[in-house]
């Protein structure tokens, strides 16, 4: 019994003996383990320091390549404009350059004309104008006459609308009279038993687009290539009206002699249609009236004033 107790005791002892020796090793062993852990720990923690600063380097970079696009697009649209500011502008400065030198050239004119005219046709055998039928006592039938009038061109294009450079377009508005001469007026002289003299006239307003050639400084030819007329003749006719319409179509020159001032020649024609009216013939043939023909045309010359 007393020998059992002392085995314990002893074993005890060695027991204790052993925990003493091995405790400063297992100290260690527990201490590595905890820094290594520790290490681990740390290592993860600035491995995830690190992604979130990769992250953060790549917003902060995606940022300012946006900001630099949009500084660019910004850029870019401000050339934009300023551009189209500066087309603008230069477009304002051409008008209002080309409305100074329009104005400094005064190509808007008004003009006095007068010359030579004449009918297609000699107005005879109507109801007022030398009829043998009812009055014996004739004049002449000439169709010379002369002519005055006045008008006015106001420039619509310089460049014909972009055609050309060298080519103006002209609104013209004009008027004339023209005077063909004496005849007898055969109802009144027939109904008063005395010749009665009337004189055979023509008033004529037009309104037509006139192309003009700029090409040559100072010197303008021009063509009117359509116009419309208005036309009021006497004595009446055999149908006693007095009102036809008709195309005039002209041609001229002008040359400018002094600053505004220009002088020209023209020649026009005024197409009517043809017969004004009725006719009446007897059952021979024998023409009794006869139908107006209105057709006439003009050359002269004339002065025009630039403003």
């Amino acid at each position: 019994m007393n020998q059992i107790k002392k085995s314990g005791g002893l074993t005890t002892l060695l027991t204790a003996s052993i925990a003493a020796a091995l405790a400063p090793s297992v100290s260690m062993a527990a201490s590595k383990a905890h820094a290594s852990s520790a290490q681990a720990s740390l290592e993860r923690r600035l491995q995830v320091m690190e992604q979130e600063m990769q992250a953060l380097r790549a917003e902060l970079e995606a940022s300012r390549s946006k900001a630099e696009a949009e500084a660019a697009e910004a850029k870019a649209e401000a050339k934009d404009t300023a551009q189209q500011v500066q087309a603008q502008q230069a477009k304002v400065d051409q008008g209002l350059s080309k409305l100074a030198e329009h104005e400094e050239k005064k190509d808007d004119m008004v003009f006095f004309r007068g010359g030579w005219a004449a009918m297609s046709h000699a107005r005879t055998s109507e109801l007022l104008v030398n009829n043998n039928a009812l009055s014996s006592n004739n004049f002449g039938s000439d169709k010379a006459g002369w002519y005055v009038g006045a008008g006015f061109d106001h420039r619509l294009s310089d460049d014909t609308f972009g055609i050309s450079d060298d080519l103006a377009l002209d609104a013209e508005l004009m008027f004339d009279y023209k005077n063909y001469g004496s005849v007898n007026n055969s109802f009144v002289s027939s109904v008063t038993g005395t010749r009665m003299q009337a004189q055979v006239t023509m008033f004529s307003l037009y309104a037509s687009p006139k192309l003009k050639y700029t090409g040559i400084d100072g010197f303008r030819p021009w063509i009117v290539p359509f116009g419309l007329s208005v036309n009021v003749i006497s004595p009446p006719s055999s149908g006693v009206t007095v009102l036809n319409p008709g195309l005039m179509l002209g041609t001229g020159l002008e040359y400018n002699i002094f600053k505004n001032l220009w002088v020209g020649a023209d020649f026009r024609y005024n197409f009517t249609g043809g017969d004004l009216n009725y006719s009446v013939r007897t059952n021979s043939g024998k023409t009794i009236l006869n139908s107006t023909n209105t057709d006439n045309y003009t050359a002269g010359a004339y002065v025009g004033i630039g403003f």
